[in-house]
């Protein structure tokens, strides 16, 4: 396969490129890479499938590229199909009809046919630990949750000169601060987080397994120290459960749902109109949001219509589909592949 990369940086966060450019990339793509036969060409007419080489979005500020749009023109022009990756908790809206646009948090309701929600992938060292963990027959309906409820949000960073408390006040996801960006969720994400906990914790016929972190430095912290710890503690955690809480974050989406599956155990998803991959192929409890104060009953009902072996049966199968349609050496090859034979969208007059 020949891709053109538009001058793609050599450390590229762009994981379609880790076989030509990517340094220090986490091990966990190595099969991808060694299975990959892509060439890198230096003229876009020559390639079969172009590349963005750079994030739509910045990952932090959630700024967006606007070269994305003329690389899609381009590659339009020469009648090229492109790939666009819009990885990032930004849920603005990219018409690009013409590429393939990888996303995460997707809303079912709004999802456009260009758009594909991408699988989470986490290090190769929570790969690894989360594939090891054993399947037991469930004795119990446990639900486990190890993260935070707290939310410190975006527009907290430019409070970091003020009193702790009146920053937090001002600043944090809520009243103050969406009127400045509709699209901060976080804040509300985590008080949604905050109230599941609440009510599993008051159900007598839930056993909980919580692990609340509030007290710990933020996963997304640049010590990459502090998310190997949140992520070992995550794997303990689902060591002891059935089911994991799985309600999203700053996006649309929940890296626990991935994490979950690779775990071998099912998901207890708050749905916000989110997209899953591979949906009829993954055991879930979906909670609709405004079904919210009635979650145990959804794990109760659950629980109680399956038999050990069928429950025993979902766990490993949500293992294999992530390990076999989720993971990077399986998913970027067939997505780009698909993107080749979509046919493109014609060039407007």
């Amino acid at each position: 396969m020949k891709v053109y990369t538009f001058n793609a940086d050599r450390n590229t966060s762009v994981e379609l490129l880790y076989p030509f450019r990517a340094e220090g990339r986490d091990p966990f793509f190595q099969q991808f890479i060694d299975r990959s036969p892509w060439q890198e060409v230096k003229k876009i007419q020559d390639c079969d499938v172009a590349i963005f080489p750079h994030k739509a979005f910045h990952p932090e500020s959630l700024q967006r590229n606007d070269l994305c749009f003329a690389a899609v023109q381009t590659a339009k022009a020469y009648n090229k199909p492109i790939v666009v990756d819009a990885t990032s908790d930004s849920d603005a809206p990219l018409d690009l009809p013409s590429a393939q646009v990888l996303r995460f948090g997707l809303y079912r309701t709004l999802q456009q046919p260009y758009e594909t929600e991408r699988p989470y992938w986490f290090p190769h060292y929570t790969y690894q630990a989360l594939s090891s963990l054993p399947i037991h027959p469930p004795q119990q309906p446990v639900v486990g949750f190890c993260g935070t409820t707290s939310s410190e949000g975006k527009w907290f960073k430019i409070g970091r000169a003020l009193p702790l408390g009146f920053s937090k006040k001002l600043l944090s996801q809520g009243k103050f601060a969406q009127p400045l960006d509709i699209r901060i969720k976080k804040g509300l994400s985590h008080s949604l987080r905050a109230r599941c906990l609440d009510i599993l914790a008051k159900d007598s016929r839930v056993k909980d397994s919580f692990d609340v972190t509030n007290q710990l430095r933020d996963y997304y912290n640049l010590a990459n120290s502090n998310r190997q710890l949140l992520e070992q503690k995550f794997v303990t955690n689902m060591g002891n459960c059935l089911y994991n809480l799985c309600v999203r974050a700053n996006g649309n989406y929940t890296s626990r749902f991935y994490m979950t599956l690779m775990a071998g155990r099912i998901p207890l998803v708050l749905d916000t109109d989110c997209v899953f991959p591979w949906e009829e192929r993954v055991q879930m409890v979906k909670v609709p949001v405004d079904a919210l104060d009635r979650i145990g009953d959804f794990v109760i009902q659950h629980f109680e219509s399956f038999s050990d072996r069928a429950l025993m049966e979902m766990q490993q199968e949500n293992r294999e589909v992530y390990q076999k349609y989720m993971a990077p050496h399986k998913f970027i090859p067939n997505f780009v592949e698909a993107a080749i034979d979509r046919p493109l969208a014609p060039l407007s007059v």
